[in-house]
């Protein structure tokens, strides 16, 4: 590029956050395609990606490319090496399983990390920007119109300017819920990407390859939970309500989930004693909560 449309780009990119991200994605494919062998990038010229020829062909090359080099596009790129303004600040937080903390941005903003949750922040002069590698947040945003808040969770995106809002991202999915306030959602690949507006007590869900899917009132209310140390269940299957609890248990409940298939359980348990929730299962639910030498807890159905 000559200096004109180096300055046409930079000026697109601070136009707005997205603009980042979705530059991100598209020079990640392109910087990844050098993983894929001469061969196989004619092959996938060649190969017809529908009936029709012509643009879904060089369609089927692009998700071709990027499906081989997924790895090295979900790694993702630091947001800092292009022009936001100036970096005005930038850190990583986390938390271990069963830690809780809250940290003040200095803008003005409130993030509180959940258990097991790992998370990027960079503030510039035009946009503030988390990359949530892990994990769950709570997210209370200072006001700012000027200066966008975006939390990027791999194929989800959500963009704010001032609200109070969650977001868990899990192995294969991404939920996200509103408390106050209204949030713009956005998943999927660049190419593309669905949308979804949010206001208060809404929430969404997203898993790769799919759309964006509203979530119930009680799912949004359970997601929040967490904020005042509670779990919520309502009508949970049990393996489930137990794979939750793990998530803040000392030791980790061993249970099988075939041998409980068909029990459900609805309740409010607190975080920070997850025992109390072992204690209370037997009156529950037909199960009996035993422990091995080492104190694991290990649930089973009552015989």
């Amino acid at each position: 590029m000559d200096e004109a449309e180096r300055l046409e780009l930079q000026t697109w990119l601070q136009a707005s956050p997205e603009h980042l991200l979705e530059y991100k994605r598209a020079l990640g494919i392109w910087n990844a395609v050098s993983l894929v062998s001469s061969e196989r990038l004619r092959k996938l010229a060649q190969e017809p990606a529908a009936p029709s020829p012509g643009f879904l062909q060089r369609r089927g090359l692009l998700i071709g490319a990027g499906a081989a080099c997924t790895a090295a596009i979900s790694g993702g790129l630091a947001l800092s090496w292009f022009n936001q303004g100036e970096s005005l600040y930038e850190q990583q937080f986390a938390t271990r399983q069963g830690e809780h903390t809250q940290v003040s941005l200095p803008d003005g903003s409130i993030i509180e990390l959940n258990t097991a949750t790992a998370l990027h922040v960079q503030l510039f002069e035009h946009s503030r920007v988390v990359t949530l590698r892990a994990g769950e947040a709570s997210f209370t945003v200072a006001s700012d119109t000027q200066r966008p808040f975006l939390v990027d969770a791999g194929d989800t995106s959500v963009r704010v300017t001032g609200t109070r809002f969650g977001v868990r991202r899990d192995e294969a999915q991404v939920r996200v819920v509103v408390d106050s306030g209204s949030v713009q959602v956005k998943h999927g690949p660049w190419w593309n990407r669905s949308t979804v507006a949010l206001t208060a007590k809404q929430g969404v869900s997203a898993q790769t390859d799919t759309d964006l899917v509203m979530m119930g009132d009680s799912d949004v209310a359970s997601l929040m939970a967490w904020t005042q140390g509670r779990l919520l269940f309502s009508d949970t299957p049990l393996s489930e309500a137990i794979s939750e609890i793990n998530r803040y248990a000392p030791k980790p409940v061993r249970a099988n989930r075939q041998d409980l298939s068909g029990l459900h359980i609805a309740g409010a348990f607190s975080t920070n004693d997850t025992a109390v929730f072992l204690d209370l299962l037997p009156d529950i639910v037909p199960v009996t909560v035993s422990y091995l030498r080492d104190g694991t807890p290990v649930v089973s159905r009552r015989k």
